[in-house]
C-alpha cells in the first residue's frame, strides 16, 4: 500500500497542490463563506496548529482565481473563475513587537512593502490605520467591480504576548484603531476574513469590527478547521497502515491510538469531533504516537493567570458568553485555554435563554503536556521534582500502600511556595491534588455525582477504587463520616474491587495537609 504525501510545515495551499501533498478537501466549507450567498466578512476564531493559515492561503488562490490548484476539489464546479479580485494577505503572526512603537514600525514596513508589490504606490503617512485604508483603496481601484478582497491571519498575534502586562492596553488601542478601517471601507470588500486564536469582547477590539459574521460555533464550518474521522480514513490510508505496522498494531488498532492521542475538539456543540491536524501529521511523519503539542510551550500569559487562579480541571463550566470572549486587560483563565486550545466543549446546558458549556481536556496528547505545565503553575516546582512526588504518590495508590502516599502528598504540599497558596479554599487544594495525579496518568476523577451529591475525587484504578474528600481547617474525621452518612462508596459495591476512604485536611495557617484519616473495605 502507498503511502500519502503529509505536509508538516507548509501552509500555502498552492505549494502543497503542486508538489502533491495530500490536501483534506474542506472547499466546500469555505464555499459557504467565499460565496456571498450568507454575507461577505467572517471571523473564526481557531487554537494555533489547525490549519487557520492554510484556509487562508486557500481562499487567496481561489479569489485570484488559480483554478489549476482546485482541480478534483469539491469548490471547483460551483465557482466563476472568469472574475478575479486584487487580495490583500496581512499575516500580523509576523508582527512581533517589544512595544507599540515597534509595532506600528513594523506595521507600516509590511504594508509598504505590499503597496509596493501591487505597484501601486507608497503613502505619504506613517499612521498604520491611514495606509491601511489608501491601499485597500487603491486595490479596489484595480478592480473591475471596486472590489477587493481582504484576508488578515492571526489578527490577533500582536497583543496576545502582552496579556497580563502594562502594555496590553496601548496594543488593544493600536490594533482597534487599524481594525476600524475593515468597517470603514467595507462597501470597497467583495470578500473578508479575519482569523486567529481569541475573540476579545465587544467592547474592546471588535466594537469596530461588528460588521463581521463571527462563526467560530457556526455549525457550517465546526469541522473546516481539523480533520473529521471520516477524512482520516479516507484520505491516509497507507499512512495509517504504516503507522499500525511501526507499532505491532492493526488498521483499526491504530486509528483507535489516533483518536485516543489527537482526537477530541469540538468547535460546536453539536459537531462532529475533529483531530488534530499538525498533530496527526507529525505522527504519520515518525511513525510514532508521542506528545507533539508540547513542542510549543504554555504561554507565559496562561501560566501566570493559573498561578494567580488554580482551576479544578475536574469540573469546568462556563457561560456562552464568557465562552466566546474576553477583555485583553482582564483575561479570564477557562476562555483563555478553550479559545488556545488547551480545553474543548464536552457538552452542554439550556437554561433559559442561556446555555453553559461543561469543558474537559481534549485528547490524551494535550492532558500529558498541558498538566505537567500546570503542575509547575501550581506548585512552583520545576518538573523533575513535582513529577518525583507525583510518581511517588502513584505507585503508593497501586500499591494500596497509604502511609506512603500521604506522605508523598504532604511532602508536595509543604514544598509549595506561600504566595501560591494565600487564596485558599477546599477546591484549591483538590485541584492541585487532581492534576499531580492526572500528569502521571493516573485515573481520577473530580466532583463525581451520586444520588446524594458529589464525591470531591474518585481514583479508580484496576484492583483498587479510592473515595477522597478534602477539608480544610476541619477535622479529616468529618470528610470520613461525610462519605459513610451519604453512601458514596455504593456507588462502587458491585465493582468487585477494593474501596478505601480518605478523608484529608488542609490547615490555611500551615498551608499543608495536617490531618488525615483513612477506612478500608476489603473484597466481598
Amino acid at each position: 500500500m502507498s503511502m500519502e504525501k503529509v505536509a508538516t510545515d507548509i501552509y500555502t495551499f498552492s505549494e502543497l497542490r503542486k508538489n502533491g501533498f495530500t490536501y483534506v478537501d474542506k472547499t466546500d466549507a469555505l464555499y459557504a463563506m467565499a460565496s456571498g450567498e450568507v454575507g461577505k466578512q467572517f471571523f473564526i476564531a481557531r487554537p494555533r496548529r489547525f490549519g487557520k493559515s492554510l484556509a487562508v492561503s486557500t481562499l487567496k488562490s481561489l479569489f485570484q482565481g488559480e483554478r489549476e490548484w482546485f482541480s478534483g476539489l469539491a469548490i471547483e464546479p460551483k465557482w466563476d473563475w472568469s472574475k478575479k479580485w486584487p487580495v490583500l494577505h496581512l499575516d500580523m503572526g509576523s508582527i512581533q513587537a517589544a512595544d507599540v512603537a515597534e509595532f506600528r514600525e513594523l506595521l507600516v514596513r509590511q504594508l509598504q512593502r505590499m503597496a509596493a508589490e501591487f505597484g501601486v504606490g507608497g503613502s505619504a503617512s506613517d499612521i498604520p490605520s491611514v495606509m491601511f485604508t489608501n491601499l485597500i483603496d487603491a486595490l479596489a481601484a484595480k478592480s473591475p467591480d471596486g472590489q477587493m478582497v481582504l484576508l488578515i491571519d492571526e489578527y490577533d498575534k500582536p497583543l496576545l504576548g502582552h496579556l497580563m502586562k502594562p502594555e496590553v492596553t496601548e496594543f488593544r488601542d493600536a490594533l482597534k484603531a487599524f481594525y476600524s478601517v475593515v468597517k470603514t471601507l467595507e462597501s470597497k470588500q467583495r470578500f473578508t476574513f479575519l482569523t486567529g486564536v481569541s475573540k476579545f469582547s465587544k467592547v474592546s477590539i471588535f466594537s469596530d469590527l461588528n460588521n463581521l459574521k463571527d462563526w467560530t460555533m457556526h455549525a457550517n464550518v465546526a469541522t473546516l478547521f481539523g480533520y473529521t474521522h471520516k477524512e482520516v480514513l479516507k484520505c491516509f490510508p497507507g499512512c495509517m497502515h504504516a503507522l499500525a505496522e511501526a507499532n505491532a498494531l492493526t488498521d483499526e488498532e491504530a486509528f483507535a491510538k489516533v483518536v485516543e492521542w489527537y482526537d477530541g475538539y469540538k468547535f460546536e456543540e453539536n459537531a462532529k469531533q475533529v483531530i488534530n491536524p499538525v498533530s496527526l501529521g507529525l505522527c504519520f511523519d515518525n511513525n510514532k504516537f508521542a506528545n507533539y503539542w508540547s513542542q510549543t510551550a504554555m504561554p507565559t500569559f496562561l501560566v501566570d493567570i493559573l498561578k494567580r487562579h488554580p482551576l479544578d480541571f475536574s469540573d469546568i463550566e462556563i457561560d456562552e458568553e464568557e465562552l466566546g470572549n474576553y477583555e485583553p486587560d482582564r483575561p479570564k483563565g477557562v476562555t483563555l485555554l478553550y479559545q488556545t486550545g488547551y480545553l474543548t466543549i464536552k457538552s452542554f446546558r439550556q437554561l433559559g435563554v442561556s446555555r453553559r458549556y461543561a469543558l474537559k481536556l481534549p485528547n490524551l496528547e494535550v492532558e500529558n503536556s498541558f498538566l505537567k505545565d500546570v503542575v509547575g503553575a501550581y506548585t512552583g516546582q520545576g518538573d523533575s521534582r513535582s513529577s518525583g512526588f507525583a510518581v511517588a504518590a502513584g505507585d503508593a495508590l497501586y500499591a494500596h500502600d497509604m502511609p506512603k502516599f500521604l506522605k508523598a502528598l504532604k511532602s508536595f504540599f509543604s514544598d509549595i511556595p506561600y504566595d501560591l497558596t494565600d487564596r485558599q479554599n477546599e477546591q484549591m487544594w483538590q485541584a492541585i491534588v487532581y492534576v499531580v495525579l492526572r500528569s502521571i496518568g493516573v485515573n481520577v476523577n473530580g466532583e463525581v455525582k451520586t444520588n446524594d451529591g458529589r464525591i470531591d475525587m474518585v481514583v479508580d484504578l484496576p484492583d483498587d477504587v479510592y473515595i477522597i474528600e478534602f477539608k480544610l481547617d476541619r477535622p479529616a474525621a468529618e470528610a470520613i463520616e461525610q462519605i459513610k452518612g451519604k453512601d458514596y462508596a455504593g456507588k462502587y459495591a458491585l465493582s468487585n474491587r477494593r474501596i478505601t476512604l480518605i478523608g484529608i485536611s488542609f490547615s490555611s495557617e500551615k498551608r499543608t495537609i495536617v490531618e488525615d484519616a483513612v477506612e478500608c473495605q476489603e473484597v466481598v
